[in-house]
């Protein structure tokens, strides 16, 4: 019965079963029932003629009658025709409330999500909601990053709606889907699908439409990180090798792994890492470390830099100078990062309190 139920509203699209149309079912099978047995004990007739009877005096559909009516059959005849109309209307009346009501209450929601989404600026899309693309999307709600989500599923962005983060049904390497997603106006993509071939078509698709996006691809197979790099994914990451090192390192170095882990996602502590890009008219432009006293005016401390060409320098010693364009990579507080990316002229970086602490 719950399966002939979940098939009737399928249509309409509805998350939650409405009592209206359960009544509607239950007052159909009813009448069904009540019309067949009582021809049946009225008329002497078999099941099957009476349920015929009943079908269509419930139906109104004007065929004559399958045997000779007896006084009592032409009142319970007459009986059912006024139930029959009345449950018509009923139905009807449920049927079209489902319609409207169930369309247009979809379409503001898709509209208003359409218009925020065009408003939304600096944002980061995932493409796939599987068990890797919920941790991206929660670790960038975390640092309170602006998301949408693409998937092909509707089922597995339903949750979604619940925390106000915008999603978008489709296939996330069809450049239709992407532009509705603001892949012009992101800062960055990651791309989670399960299948390496997809997501090298998604890493081309979204490269070909913004140039300057930050691409993370998910890769399972070694050879597809080629095609990756190929295709413009910035960054490939492999979940099972990641989850292969950390292991090895919990067994290795578990405190510095737990420390790492406090500072890089659980927030314990009033520390970060993060990194800070120089602009091209910060203070710190082609000036030394000593200089530029980033320790003592901000109360950062620079682990690394990472220049434009892709270096990365740990060895930092006071007569290193700074450029534009390069990403600093520090240890500090929430308020001394920004105090930071004032001076750098990263205007971008704004960071607040974990968990909405402020």
């Amino acid at each position: 019965m719950s399966r002939f139920i979940d098939w009737v509203r399928a249509p309409f699209g509805s998350p939650d079963f409405d009592h209206r149309l359960l009544s509607v079912v239950i007052l159909l099978v009813t009448l069904l029932g009540v019309g067949s047995v009582g021809y049946a004990l009225i008329e002497g007739w078999p099941l099957q003629d009476s349920l015929f009877m009943t079908v269509i005096t419930l139906s109104t559909v004007g065929y004559n009658e399958i045997h000779p009516l007896s006084q009592g059959g032409e009142m319970f005849t007459i009986f059912l025709i006024i139930m029959g109309v009345g449950s018509a209307a009923y139905t009807f009346s449920t049927i079209t409330d489902y319609i409207v009501a169930g369309e247009l209450h979809g379409l503001l929601r898709r509209r208003r999500m359409r218009n925020k989404i065009e408003r939304t600026r600096e944002h980061y899309i995932v493409c796939g909601y599987g068990r890797v693309g919920r941790e991206v999307v929660a670790g960038l709600r975390e640092n309170d990053r602006e998301v949408v989500v693409i998937d092909r599923d509707p089922k597995a962005l339903q949750a979604l709606d619940a925390l106000a983060i915008s999603h978008l049904v489709g296939d996330a390497a069809d450049d239709e889907i992407l532009r509705a997603a603001g892949i012009e106006r992101a800062s960055g993509l990651s791309s989670c699908l399960p299948e390496d071939a997809s997501n090298v078509f998604v890493a081309l698709s979204a490269r070909a439409l913004n140039p300057d996006l930050t691409i993370i691809a998910r890769s399972n197979l070694p050879d597809s990180v080629r095609k990756l790099r190929i295709a413009g994914a910035d960054q490939i990451v492999n979940p099972y090798l990641i989850t292969g090192r950390r292991m090895a390192a919990e067994l290795v170095n578990p405190t510095i792994v737990e420390f790492l882990d406090v500072v890089m996602q659980r927030g314990d502590l009033e520390l970060r890492i993060e990194e800070i890009t120089v602009g091209s008219q910060s203070a710190l432009d082609d000036r030394t470390l000593a200089q530029c006293n980033v320790r003592g005016n901000t109360g950062v401390n620079i682990l690394a830099v990472r220049r434009k060409d892709g270096t990365i320098h740990t060895d930092l010693g006071p007569d290193f100078t700074l450029e534009a364009g390069d990403v600093l990579i520090g240890l500090g507080a929430p308020q001394q990062f920004n105090v930071l990316a004032k001076h750098a002229g990263d205007p971008h970086k704004r960071l607040g309190r974990r968990n909405g602490d402020g």
